[in-house]
């Protein structure tokens, strides 16, 4: 009977343990199949960050790597002492059913994020389409989600940052310095802008 109850207790938490990875792991599989299907060729609109010298521009890229994995670590570090603290203290048996539950709740958490991030973009509707100029231009090699093209730096009006948008498939050739191009940008529901190129509206 205690055998069994046993390996009933360890299923149990088995289950807890891989099931919400395997549900979040479904979920995002869904939704980037149908945002595979999104025709609308539009992209993301980032703020920029322009660079004098390559030192800078090293640092630029690197930064939100090194923010991110600093992050991590710090959140890791904190975790392993709050579990070691608990387990001195009240011991795995007790402490078993916390640690279960903040797992489910991380993940159903990382599944709210995708979730709510799908919504978001759903949810988008056209805004103002700026004149925007063409501050530098630079060729994107094709990977394995994108064609590649032409990632092209703005200064839009009223913007004080530069804005950074990928035009898919087009050559760097067509988009000099100064040339002036029309912006059909749309917002998110709660966040961020989307946005593709018109034709060049001159020179």
């Amino acid at each position: 009977m205690a055998l069994t109850e046993s390996s009933s207790i360890t299923w149990r938490t088995l289950a807890w343990a891989i099931g919400p990875v395997i549900g979040v792991l479904l979920l995002r599989a869904g939704l980037q199949a149908q945002g595979e299907n999104d025709a609308s060729g539009l992209q993301p609109l980032r703020a920029a960050t322009l660079v004098a010298d390559p030192y800078q521009a090293m640092w630029a890229a690197a930064r939100p790597f090194m923010f991110t994995a600093l992050g991590l670590l710090v959140a890791v570090l904190l975790l392993r002492w709050a579990l070691r603290a608990a387990l001195r203290r009240h011991g795995w048996p007790r402490v078993r059913p916390w640690a279960v539950a903040a797992w489910v709740l991380a993940w159903l958490l990382g599944g709210g994020c995708l979730l709510a991030s799908h919504l978001n973009q759903a949810g988008r509707h056209p805004v103002a389409e700026p004149d925007a100029r063409v501050l530098l231009a630079r060729a994107v090699p094709p990977g394995a989600h994108s064609p590649g093209g032409v990632e092209l730096y703005l200064q839009l009006p009223g913007t004080p940052a530069p804005q950074r948008l990928l035009a898919e498939g087009q050559s760097p050739a067509a988009w000099p310095p100064g040339r002036v191009a029309r912006l059909q940008v749309q917002a998110g529901r709660w966040w961020g802008r989307w946005g593709r190129l018109g034709p060049p509206a001159g020179g």
